[in-house]
């Protein structure tokens, strides 16, 4: 695929926090690149670097005790140090991010109405009716049958479910180029699980949105993506088609993490791993 075609190309990106007791790397010359509508996963357990990457397409670290090396392209411009200010044009509008837990991601103590304004205003100058039509109308496009209560309530008074719906229309309202996607349903059951990521499909597609999908599991990762890098202490150790890393995976933590998938034993009970991965293993393959 031509260059004009790529949307985001992180390049040898390094991320370390100076701490009391030293430097701690985070992030280790990692490099992936999305194309425009194309949905990439980012697999690895927790502490492997997948969230603070998120983070840093978003600007949100910006400490002093944060050093940042490398490039973040995004349509072509390189976005790793931009001000504050600058960030805030493209988040919420070019970027948007959906966080693990719906419930926590929405302000507790703003009706949905009012959140929904919020970003609205990322596309341009709205009045709240206007902004309350235009919830109104994406809340019915994802099969919520009573938009006005539901932008009427607090995010308590609404189920997870619901609430994962909601934090999905408002990602997508401002139909931005790419979505981060991070643990995006690791908080609610396997039907509505199942549900929120076809949702999230349903929606991705329609508007030609890239996602770059952030988990540790790799159930979700068959059903969603279509391309996967595996990260494992701050270091990307392979990457591939979907099909490539599950039929013919080469690193010892790849395989790791599809022996983690839980599957059923003829009783219905699910069936342990008899072989348990090599961690020591995976540890000199890495290091």
């Amino acid at each position: 695929m031509s260059m004009s075609n790529k949307l985001l190309k992180i390049q040898d990106l390094e991320l370390s926090f100076k701490m009391y007791e030293g430097i701690s790397y985070v992030l280790k010359k990692i490099s992936l690149e999305l194309d425009r509508g194309e949905k990439v996963a980012l697999v690895g357990e927790s502490g492997s670097g997948k969230s603070v990457t998120t983070k840093l397409i978003l600007g949100l670290l910006n400490q002093k005790n944060v050093s940042k090396k490398g490039r973040i392209i995004f349509n072509n411009k390189d976005i790793l140090n931009l001000s504050q200010s600058e960030f805030k044009k493209i988040r919420g509008n070019n970027i948007s991010i959906i966080f693990q837990d719906p419930i926590a991601a929405l302000n507790p103590v703003f009706k949905i109405k009012d959140q929904f304004y919020e970003v609205n205003l990322n596309g341009g100058k709205i009045s709240k009716k206007d902004s309350f039509l235009k919830a109104c109308e994406a809340l019915q496009k994802v099969s919520i049958r009573d938009p006005e209560r539901v932008l009427e309530s607090y995010p308590f008074q609404l189920s997870g479910g619901l609430a994962q719906r909601v934090v999905i229309t408002m990602a997508m309202i401002n139909k931005p180029e790419l979505l981060l996607a991070d643990e995006p349903s690791t908080a609610l059951d396997v039907t509505v699980q199942n549900q929120a990521l076809d949702l999230m499909n349903e929606l991705t597609e329609a508007t030609n949105t890239a996602v770059l999908l952030i988990t540790h599991n790799m159930g979700v990762v068959r059903k969603f993506a279509e391309k996967v890098y595996v990260i494992y202490r701050g270091v990307i150790v392979e990457e591939g088609t979907k099909n490539q890393l599950f039929n013919n995976p080469g690193h010892p933590y790849t395989k790791a993490l599809l022996e983690s998938i839980p599957k059923l034993s003829g009783d219905g009970l699910p069936k342990h791993n008899e072989n348990p991965p090599d961690y020591a293993l995976i540890k000199k393959y890495t290091h």
